[in-house]
C-alpha cells in the first residue's frame, strides 16, 4: 500500500497555526487537494478533521485521536495511532493512504511514507502559533519527481509550486 502525505507549506515549512487557522486562501491548492484525495483513504488528526468539516465527499477518513469515545461522522473511522490507522487501511484493502495532517500526524507518519505531495507557497506568510511540516530534504532519502509552478493571479494571491517527492530505497536496507 502506498502511503502518501499531502500538505501546503510556506518556504519556512509553516502549514498553519495551533488554533487551526491556515493563513492563506488558495483555490488552486484546494482543487489540487480535492483532486488528489478523491476516492482515497485518508489518515487525519482529530483537530484537522474537525477543522475540515464538510471537505470529505468521496474520501474515507481515518481519524487519529486519543480521546476516548470520540465519534466522527458515522461512515468515518477512528484509530488511536498512526500505525493503527495504517494497519486498518491495509486490512481494508486500501491501495493508497493519504496523510493530511496536522503537524504531529505528519511527524509520526513521515517514517512510513513513500510519497510526499507538496504545495510550496512562495515566500513567508505570518501565522500566530505556527505549526510546521517536518523537514525532510536533508535526510537524503527523498527525490523530487515532479514540479509544476503556478504564478499568482486574481484568485490565488500567492505563487505556488506543486511537487511530488518519492522516498528512495537505500542499498542494504
Amino acid at each position: 500500500m502506498l502511503i502518501s502525505m499531502i500538505a501546503a507549506m510556506t518556504e519556512d515549512y509553516i502549514i498553519g497555526s495551533e488554533d487551526g487557522f491556515i493563513p492563506w486562501d488558495l483555490p488552486r491548492d484546494k482543487e489540487h487537494f480535492r483532486s488528489y484525495t478523491a476516492g482515497k483513504w485518508m489518515l487525519i488528526g482529530r483537530k484537522t478533521y474537525e477543522e475540515m468539516g464538510g471537505w470529505f465527499t468521496t474520501q474515507i477518513p481515518i481519524v487519529v485521536t486519543r480521546q476516548a469515545g470520540y465519534s466522527p461522522t458515522p461512515s468515518h473511522r477512528i484509530a488511536h495511532s498512526v500505525t493503527d490507522a495504517i494497519t486498518m487501511a491495509r486490512k481494508s484493502g486500501a491501495t493508497e493512504l493519504v496523510v493530511s495532517g496536522g503537524a504531529g500526524i505528519f511527524t509520526a507518519a513521515l517514517p512510513h511514507a513513500n510519497r510526499l505531495v507538496i504545495t510550496r507557497i512562495d515566500g513567508t506568510v505570518p501565522a500566530e502559533k505556527p505549526t510546521y511540516f517536518p523537514k525532510f530534504e536533508s535526510s537524503g532519502r527523498w527525490r523530487q519527481q515532479y514540479r509544476e509552478r503556478w504564478p499568482g493571479d486574481s484568485e490565488n494571491a500567492l505563487p505556488i509550486t506543486f511537487e511530488i517527492w518519492n522516498k528512495q530505497v537505500l542499498a542494504g536496507l
